[in-house]
Parts: structure tokens; C-alpha cells; sequence
């Protein structure tokens, strides 16, 4: 394991939660590694500030003020995204969106597929002629295999 990837091994260390086997891993890597014997300490004097710190103590009616706070926020404005983003506007949205494909579509015309000789490409030596054409020209020589099988 990096030095890296044993920052979370250090915090369980010094929570004591690290197993033994890891532990003595640890240990044994702290022994040769400068850098991560820094990092222990580090993390040894940011545990203890933290542990220093007194506790918050909220107010006996915090919660209560806090959730009046949030339900007049909540009545005084919309998300802002329901703001920008009406119902109106989405379908509007949509439907030039609908537009612009059928647009996009028209310009371009009808796909031309070329023609494709089914009796050519019918036995198994042949079939690596279908590798030069798009999936769908495969697709539907395929499904005219198949009907002309079903017909004999």
C-alpha cells in the first residue's frame, strides 16, 4: 500500500480500531517512513484540538425555529429552478426541440440503402461481404433470409 493510501489505516490507528494484523503492519511501516510518521502527528494534534473543543449546545427551541425558518423560506420563493424552468417553458422546449429533429430529418432526405443481392450473400462463404455494409442493411438482409427460408 502507498503512503497515500494509508491515511484512513492512521485515523483507525489512533481510534484504536485497526486490527492487529494491520496495526503491526502499520507500526513496522511508521518504523521506516518519515513521511507518514508526520502525518500521524498531524493527525494526533488535529484529533486533539478537535477533542479540546467544548460542545454546541443548541437552544431548547433550535429545532423548532429552524424548521419555521425553512417552511418561510419555502413559502416566500420557489427553488429557483422552478422559477426559470415553468411548465410552460418545458413544453416550449420540447416542442422546438420535436422541430428541429423533424427539420434536421427533412433536409436530409431519404437514406439511400443499396441494393443488396440476397442470393449473393446467402451461403456462409459469402457472408463477410455483409462487414462492408451499415447494421441495419444487415439487419434487413437477415429478415429477408429468413422469409425467403420460411417460403422454401
Amino acid at each position: 500500500m502507498s503512503c497515500a493510501g494509508r491515511r484512513e489505516a492512521l485515523i483507525a490507528y489512533l481510534d484504536g480500531e485497526l486490527p492487529a494484523a494491520e496495526r503491526a503492519e502499520l507500526e513496522s511501516h511508521l518504523g521506516g517512513c518519515e513521511a507518514c510518521r508526520a502525518a500521524l502527528a498531524a493527525e494526533r494534534k488535529l484529533s486533539g484540538a478537535l477533542a479540546s473543543l467544548r460542545p454546541v449546545e443548541p437552544s431548547g427551541d433550535f429545532e423548532a425555529r429552524f424548521r419555521a425558518r425553512l417552511a418561510r423560506e419555502r413559502e416566500a420563493s420557489p427553488g429557483w429552478l422552478s422559477r426559470i424552468f415553468t411548465r410552460r417553458l418545458a413544453l416550449g422546449l420540447g416542442a422546438a426541440g420535436a422541430a428541429a429533429v423533424a427539420a434536421v430529418l427533412t433536409l436530409r432526405g431519404p437514406v439511400e440503402k443499396p441494393d443488396v443481392d440476397s442470393a449473393v450473400v446467402a451461403s456462409g462463404e459469402d457472408y463477410e461481404l455483409l462487414e462492408d455494409l451499415d447494421v441495419v442493411e444487415v439487419v434487413d438482409v437477415l429478415e429477408k433470409w429468413d422469409r425467403e427460408g420460411d417460403q422454401g
